[in-house]
């Protein structure tokens, strides 16, 4: 009366080891542009940003200039903003046409810094590249602060530059925004030991 309950437990093993093992469930490998970007000011811009890259494995340095290349032309069309702005400030108060030249400066400034960083992540050396690592980091982080700055001289003026101030301010938050992810992504860069190119190597 007591062998029953043994027999059943036995049966069930029985049919437990006849059975097809479960097929372990496939989890979908990691998006490399998501990994790079996971710990960016903007991620989800940051993804976007580098989405068109043809490859999707790229390399620290292909994902810093091609974020850098994004943060220039940004910064190039603000910098023809202002200049049309300024034509167009004739009528302003005095302080807004200080306001606004100031900004003209600062981005156009902010364009050379840009370029100058491109141009230095194409021509990267491994005897000068903690060097030249600190020079584009310099200038990645004051391309960011001449954005802050021209903000700052508008917040100083007239109430009645209010709307001029909110565009503009759109814009540079914009500029400011993909300015802030490429200093992630060169930070990142200088970082990484993969990421650091042989002698001579460029784009």
């Amino acid at each position: 009366m007591q062998t029953q309950p043994i027999s059943t437990l036995a049966f069930t093993l029985f049919l437990l080891l006849l059975s097809p093992p479960r097929a372990a469930v496939a989890r979908p490998p990691p998006d490399p542009l998501r990994t790079s970007c996971a710990q960016a000011r903007y991620p989800a811009l940051c993804v976007q940003t580098l989405s068109n890259l043809s490859n999707p494995a790229a390399k620290p340095l292909d994902l810093a200039q091609a974020a850098v290349r994004a943060s220039l032309a940004r910064t190039r069309g603000l910098s023809v903003y202002l200049g049309t702005l300024k034509a167009a400030s004739q009528g302003f108060e005095l302080r807004q046409r200080v306001a606004v030249s100031d900004c003209v400066q600062q981005i156009s400034d902010s364009v050379i810094e840009l370029s100058k960083t491109l141009n230095e992540l194409q021509h990267l050396r491994d005897e000068t590249f903690q060097w030249q690592m600190s020079n584009v980091q310099t200038w990645t982080s004051a391309a960011l602060t001449n954005g802050d700055t021209c903000i700052s001289g508008f917040n100083a003026v007239a109430a009645a530059a209010g709307n001029i101030k909110l565009e503009l301010k759109q814009r540079v938050t914009d500029v400011s925004m993909f300015t802030s992810n490429a200093l992630y992504l060169i930070s990142r860069l200088a970082d990484s030991v993969k990421g650091k190119p042989r002698a001579n190597s460029g784009n």
